[in-house]
């Protein structure tokens, strides 16, 4: 395979995925992108190095002035008029009748897969200064996912990350009054940076498809919203391009000829080989933008949800410490308070984001090893006095995850004697 120096890594890195974004985040800035820029190689090799229009002149033109009239109506707009109807004489008509867009169409693809890689790239740049770097914690998951199980480095590995994201969390550190805004807050160690930035990007995600919207139908001229739908009932219904008029083959070009002082013009016939390849990149383009549009406006709303509502991110922090303390009937409301104040007091909504990333590119069970180890450091230090029993003093069963066990003593369930008991309740 032939590659251009450098051009390939530059391609490989632009398009790399991250590790912490989602299946439709994807979709957006990788799998569209780089169908963009497919296409616009594909539309650009017909141009340049094939033969996008082909002309009929007058039979005293020599080849090359066949070539120059080819050369010249290519690059100047020709105007379209269905065989039915006469040819205006006013250039004004004429000039309405222009199509212009075929020679940008690898240029507005470019642009356009540029666009949908800019939120991420705004991602991937920007949510670091929230103080957490999600590669690196992305990449310590992976180690952990890597390391044999239940071996030594796979438990060094585990508290290295878990200490990290403590770190970055703020974990233990006496917090200040926090502000409130909407459902989030904002504070030492109630950090919402990351969440609320990867909710813009989520958002921006939403305006980058609405607005390719708008630039594919201003670029083709049509002023019809579901310009893709109703080409392909035309298309279904054997309406062709003679009476649409959507991606004429034929079209009319005017030039002129200087010749002993005087101008001469002349209105010639091409034909657009170039549009029967448009037609059918634009015509997919747009039911695909259609697709991405839906998928991406109902994982929106459903990431705007998951992130807001406290019951929905303590549900997953329960199933994440579902293991880590036995839920008995005489323990089930501290715990429920436990993991309520673990989930809000240490994770809040950038912690319960990073793990929910973990989860879904390395596993469950290195989430909730993860989860179970910085849990059993919360409860730590509230009572660093007490004891409890963590993974390394359980024998292996199997299942690689690390559990603390409420002792049977109401004052030191879960280390904590200001939880309420049973009784309480």
């Amino acid at each position: 395979m032939i590659v251009v120096p450098y051009v390939e890594d530059v391609f490989v890195n632009w398009f790399r995925s991250v590790a912490f974004d989602d299946a439709i985040d994807r979709l957006n800035y990788v799998y569209t992108a780089s169908l963009m820029y497919l296409f616009a190689i594909v539309v650009s090799a017909k141009q340049y190095a094939g033969t996008p229009i082909q002309c009929w002149v007058p039979a005293e033109f020599k080849p090359g002035w066949k070539q120059y009239v080819e050369d010249y109506c290519f690059i100047q707009n020709t105007f379209f008029v269905s065989f039915e109807k006469e040819i205006p004489n006013e250039n004004s008509d004429r000039t309405e009748a222009e199509i212009g867009y075929y020679q940008w169409v690898p240029i507005v693809l470019a642009l356009q897969a540029i666009m949908f890689h800019m939120p991420s790239w705004l991602w991937a740049t920007l949510h670091k200064f929230g103080g957490l770097d999600l590669t690196t914690a992305m990449t310590d998951a992976e180690k952990i996912a890597a390391a044999p199980s239940a071996s030594e480095d796979r438990k060094k590995e585990i508290s290295k990350l878990s200490f990290y994201l403590e770190e970055c969390l703020k974990f233990g550190k006496q917090q200040r009054t926090p502000v409130q805004l909407f459902c989030f807050r904002f504070g030492r160690g109630l950090g919402s940076y990351v969440t609320l930035l990867y909710l813009l990007v989520k958002g921006l995600y939403v305006a980058n498809i609405l607005t390719q919207f708008y630039i594919l139908n201003r670029f083709l001229g049509s002023s019809y919203l579901f310009w893709g739908i109703q080409t392909f009932v035309d298309l279904y219904n054997g309406r062709e391009w003679m009476d649409s008029g959507v991606f004429p083959r034929v079209t009319l070009c005017d030039f002129q000829v200087r010749r002993l002082g005087n101008i001469h013009r002349y209105t010639a016939q091409c034909v657009l080989s170039i549009n029967m390849i448009n037609e059918k990149i634009y015509l997919f383009i747009w039911f695909w933008f259609l697709f991405v549009a839906v998928v991406t406006t109902i994982n929106f709303f459903y990431t705007v949800l998951y992130m807001s509502l406290a019951l929905l991110r303590e549900k997953s922090t329960r199933q994440w410490l579902k293991r880590t303390v036995e839920d008995e009937d005489e323990n089930k409301c501290r715990y429920k308070k436990a993991v309520r104040d673990f989930c809000h007091q240490v994770l809040g909504p950038d912690g319960v984001l990073t793990l929910r990333f973990i989860e879904s590119h390395v596993g469950g069970i290195v989430v909730r090893d993860v989860a179970a180890k910085m849990f059993n450091d919360y409860i730590t230090s509230l009572h660093p006095s007490s004891t409890q029993t963590t993974s390394s003093d359980i024998p292996d069963d199997g299942a690689h995850e690390s559990r603390l066990y409420v002792p049977s003593k109401p004052h030191d369930a879960l280390m904590m004697p200001d939880y309420p008991t049973k009784a309480d309740h």
